[in-house]
């Protein structure tokens, strides 16, 4: 094979690549408008996490089940991961997991065991959850709205 048969087999490699992800996002997106259409209520809790780090010290918090069933995780703003909730009290089951170099091992991971906990959510609303390593406890907080 000649040199220009590879960059054509490459290049289009590249652009169904590109192609796959663009209807991937638009799926999502009307996967969320239909969601959102559907339940014009509820309210949209934001993923306080930190996944990257330049010495290697993350954190990450994943949100297993909400009122027992398993969700489906929707993207908010660039690159926060998210969740919608109903008004009224939500039991999330939650786990927390770090991760930072070591000295024997590449990396040392932590997990958490699952923990469950009961929220009270209003109407359109936006919140964040993330966990508190000091006081050992989940943090959900109400984010205030921009004017």
């Amino acid at each position: 094979m000649e040199i220009s048969q590879y960059i054509l087999i490459v290049g289009g490699i590249i652009l169904l690549s590109f192609v796959y992800q663009g209807v991937g996002i638009y799926i999502h997106s009307m996967h969320k408008k239909k969601f959102e259409n559907e339940n014009p209520d509820a309210s949209i809790m934001v993923i306080k996490e930190r996944l990257w780090h330049p010495l290697g010290f993350t954190n990450s918090l994943n949100c297993l089940s909400i009122n027992g069933e398993p969700k489906e995780q929707i993207m908010a703003g660039f690159g926060q991961r998210a969740f919608y909730l109903m008004p009224g009290k939500n039991i999330l089951e939650l786990q927390y997991e770090t991760q930072r170099p070591g000295l024997l091992h590449k990396w040392v991971r932590t997990t958490y065991d699952p923990q469950k906990i009961e929220v009270e959510v209003e109407a359109k609303k936006k919140y964040t959850i993330g966990y508190d390593k000091k006081q050992n406890e989940f943090k959900f907080e109400e984010i205030a709205a921009k004017d």
